[in-house]
């Protein structure tokens, strides 16, 4: 073969080849990052954001997610989960994904003091903060709708059924994974009984889950705080709750989220 043919023949297979090297480079994006400054709280938070596929494309409004416990990681899980049931089993709308990043988490969560937190609670001002700051901020940056879900798992689970309890319409569901009441179950008994008082006035959807090997209920304490909480708050005929036990996960089972979300969207 010539020398010039040699040269003709790299610059084709070049030729061919690069644009399957730029296809491949591509940079795949599942969410962005975002924060609000506080003055409630004093601080900046810091967000994980996804918004639908077609958000750019269409003027559609979304309902909101709003999860817990914000860092990448869950942040992808949530991603994730949400895309299966929006897109691949169709059986919820396609929703914008908010997630708070912790700065501090048992201030943040607590509602009240117990034997292992002794600070000064900071649910209150967490609650005001999502409820006079985030919501504005999220409804002047994006399309959406009034519809929330308010996500959480452990230790932000008693903060989702604090504000179940205390502010019920800033929510249309909620999903708690692994919650329970440590050395404060009169303090939420109390909550209830005033809660349950007012009677819902629209339907809420709450989702909770147990994991049957959970190494930090050994005794089953808050299996039983949970069935207790779920007769109390099943007498009011506007509350729709589902408690799943998981007998073979431990502290928070994964698949809460997929299965709380079916059941909101059933």
């Amino acid at each position: 073969m010539k020398k010039g043919n040699k040269h003709t023949t790299l610059l084709l297979t070049l030729v061919l080849i690069l644009p399957a090297i730029t296809l491949y480079s591509q940079e795949i994006r599942i969410g962005t990052r975002d924060s609000v400054e506080s003055k409630v709280l004093m601080e900046t938070r810091r967000l994980y954001i996804s918004l639908p596929k077609d958000y750019y494309r269409s003027e559609k409004e979304y309902p909101v997610i709003y999860r817990l416990d914000g860092d990448l990681d869950l942040f992808i899980e949530t991603v994730g989960i949400v895309h299966r049931l929006a897109y691949r089993e169709e059986v919820m709308p396609e929703v914008i994904v908010v997630m708070i990043e912790n700065t501090d988490r048992n201030r943040d969560m607590m509602p009240t003091n117990t034997g292992f937190f002794h600070q000064e609670p900071g649910a209150g001002k967490f609650k005001e903060f999502i409820e006079h700051e985030l919501f504005l901020f999220i409804r002047s940056s994006y399309r959406v709708t009034d519809e929330r879900i308010l996500c959480g798992q452990s230790l932000s689970s008693i903060f989702t059924l604090y504000c179940f309890l205390t502010s019920a319409d800033s929510f249309d569901s909620f999903i708690a994974s692994s919650a329970g009441f440590p050395d404060c179950e009169p303090y939420f008994i109390n909550l209830t009984n005033e809660m349950l008082e007012t009677k819902q006035r629209k339907l809420k959807k709450v989702f909770l889950s147990y994991g049957a090997k959970d190494v930090l209920d050994p005794e089953g304490v808050i299996q039983k705080q949970l069935s207790n909480f779920i007769q109390l708050i099943e007498s009011d005929e506007n509350i729709d709750c589902k408690y799943k036990i998981y007998e073979d996960e431990g502290h928070v089972p994964y698949q809460s989220l997929y299965h709380g979300l079916k059941f909101l969207y059933e």
